[in-house]
């Protein structure tokens, strides 16, 4: 009687597997320019206030090509999104290292953040489909595992090879790795796309009502659907704002490192993350997903709180620490919880609007916490301190607003769907 299941179990596995490969590189490529983006801007002679267009223009890209990404998700299936997307990335890259002025630069990081768009959407929906509900956030552990070790991975990298040939050797690394995952998208993915009945029979547990063809007003009516939005929302912000623009300027100026030590900083914090993501994947399947989702986002807000307010390196280390250990707890439940509001045949639409919601943070981040910054006094090194606050504050009311727009849900992780 078990053989059926395993053996089904041993097949998604050889899907979900290479796409892990696929998403480590990606995210390896992605993580190799965090250490230099601000410095690499800043080397064509524009001031503070531009230096964060070239975070926000990747998210503005993104913005726009998630929700259309899903939808042809959808129709037209994942696979061309899987390979498409790295090879669109690994292209612009090379553009991007090759940028004689920074028009130029924000022109193909542009167009990187529409490969990004393309692919991580893609992904996600592509591993929702596999399996069923219960088994939804180990999956999605197993998946954001395979993001962060490229995550951690790549700022290291990144860190080194701008140390010794500049700050466009990271963006060429980018490119080699983003081909290198297209090829072997190309080569090894099948299609996961599934009828709308076949979906319905997989998510045992959820929603099983007839398919609903409305538009984003219709998805955000899924309870607990647009609390966990701005959850999304706050994690993004906080993954541009603080440690892609504010923690690397917190350790230049406060404690001089240099960027190898910036990159260190940042795969420390994202290493942590690393550790708790299969912990967190497994939790999500055994205990209520609201409450990983409220402990992480609330542990997020003190985490910024410290590093922003710590006058010691140990200490901003340790918050760094405490940082990647709240974002990794609450990643599988977020992206669980949000697959199991998708109405029927909708699961490209809901991943896509999620990720929306994200990157809608990702670009508000660099410009809520450049304004901040500018605005501040330079008490705590230079203002930074302003922006890292402002964003803890933010992750402290989603939190309680994902508390209270989701308290009435039963708290089986099966049952936390509309």
């Amino acid at each position: 009687m078990d053989s059926v299941p395993n053996a089904a179990r041993t097949a998604e596995w050889r899907v979900i597997a290479p796409m892990l490969v696929i998403v480590l590189f990606v995210m390896c490529g992605m993580g190799m320019v965090i250490p230099v983006l601000s410095l690499y801007a800043q080397s064509f002679g524009v001031g503070p206030a531009l230096i964060g267009l070239i975070i926000t223009v990747f998210g503005v890209a993104r913005l726009f090509v998630n929700l259309p990404a899903g939808i042809l998700a959808d129709r037209y299936g994942r696979r061309a999104l899987l390979w498409g997307g790295p090879l669109v990335l690994g292209g612009a890259s090379i553009a991007a290292a090759l940028a004689e002025d920074f028009a130029v630069l924000l022109v193909w990081r542009f167009v990187q953040g529409v490969g990004s768009g393309l692919y991580m959407t893609g992904a996600m929906v592509a591993i929702a489909d596999l399996g069923d509900s219960r088994s939804r956030g180990r999956r999605m552990g197993a998946y954001q595992t395979a993001l962060l070790t490229g995550a951690s991975i790549g700022p290291l990298m990144g860190g080194l090879l701008a140390e010794r040939w500049g700050y466009t050797a990271p963006f060429w690394g980018f490119a080699a790795v983003s081909g290198l995952a297209a090829l072997f998208a190309f080569l090894a993915l099948p299609e996961t796309r599934r009828p709308a009945n076949a979906n319905a029979n997989a998510n045992a547990g959820a929603d099983t009502r007839p398919p609903e063809r409305g538009g984003v007003r219709d998805l955000l009516r899924q309870r607990g659907y647009a609390p966990v939005l701005l959850v999304t929302f706050g994690v993004f912000f906080t993954r541009t704002a603080a440690q892609w623009q504010l923690i690397p300027l917190v350790a230049a100026h406060r404690f001089g490192m240099a960027p190898d030590a910036i990159g260190l900083a940042l795969t420390l914090s994202a290493g942590v993350t690393l550790v708790t993501t299969p912990l967190a994947g497994w939790l999500a399947d055994r205990v209520p997903r609201r409450g990983l989702i409220v402990a992480s986002a609330a542990s997020v807000a003190v985490a910024l709180g410290l590093i922003a307010a710590c006058p010691t390196l140990p200490l901003f280390w340790g918050a760094l620490a405490l940082l990647g250990l709240a974002l990794g707890l609450g990643g599988p439940a977020s992206s669980a919880f949000a697959a199991g509001c998708a109405p029927d045949g909708r699961l490209g639409p809901t991943l896509g609007l999620l990720r929306t919601a994200g990157d809608v943070g990702f670009v508000a981040g660099p410009l809520v916490a450049g304004f901040a910054v500018a605005v501040s006094d330079t008490a705590f090194g230079g203002g930074e301190a302003a922006g890292l606050f402002v964003n803890a504050a933010l992750m402290a009311i989603a939190a309680a607003a994902f508390a209270a727009g989701t308290h009435r849900l039963s708290p089986l992780p099966k049952e936390t769907t509309a």
